[in-house]
């Protein structure tokens, strides 16, 4: 995990998350279950931009195989990205998914690393659905905690991918921004 060990952490299932202790924007955010790219872009007008880190062909953890219900030797491709709104990371995103049954035209706008995970599947017609959708607040040391999600997405056509994503303070302070100006 490029922003650390997800596996490590304490997830808590969205269904015995306290959404209610959290501003509604923030809980609106970490509870989305479509593509997020598209969720912030619509309600928060903050356009997205991805930054690929890196992509390689890797194996996945225990606790991502059985998320991913395939095999701890299958191969995966791990995607890491920042989603930026002009010049600031707004979010870290680090997906992994099987490369069993990968459509070679996806793989390919994969490879581009252009567009966020959700939305190339989106895009290609596929019913997208979230499910293990897991909330957690990363240790960043000296104290700071970050926001983070954990989700497989599933497409109809049986793709599917783990997706951590970490939230930067900075996003926060945007939709909070946002939030007030719909008002």
């Amino acid at each position: 995990m490029f922003f650390g060990d997800a596996d490590a952490q304490s997830w808590v299932p969205v269904r015995q998350w306290h959404a209610d202790q959290v501003p509604k924007p923030v809980a609106g955010v970490l509870t989305a279950t479509g593509s997020l790219t598209r969720f912030v872009e619509r309600h928060f007008a903050i356009p997205l931009t991805v930054r690929l880190h890196d992509q390689f062909v890797d194996t996945p953890s225990e606790t991502e195989a059985a998320l991913l219900a395939c095999d701890v030797a299958s191969p995966v491709l791990r995607r890491q990205v920042s989603l930026r709104s002009g010049s600031k990371a707004m979010f870290d995103a680090e997906s992994v998914l099987p490369l069993d049954g990968v459509p070679a035209e996806l793989m390919a706008q994969l490879e581009c690393g252009e567009v966020p995970l959700g939305n190339l599947l989106i895009d290609r017609g596929v019913s997208l659905s979230r499910s293990d959708l897991s909330i957690a607040r990363f240790d960043r040391g000296s104290g700071a905690q970050q926001w983070a999600r954990r989700s497989v997405l599933r497409s109809g056509g049986g793709t599917r991918a783990l997706v951590v994503e970490l939230f930067h303070e900075v996003f926060w302070h945007r939709i909070a921004a946002a939030a007030r100006h719909r008002l």
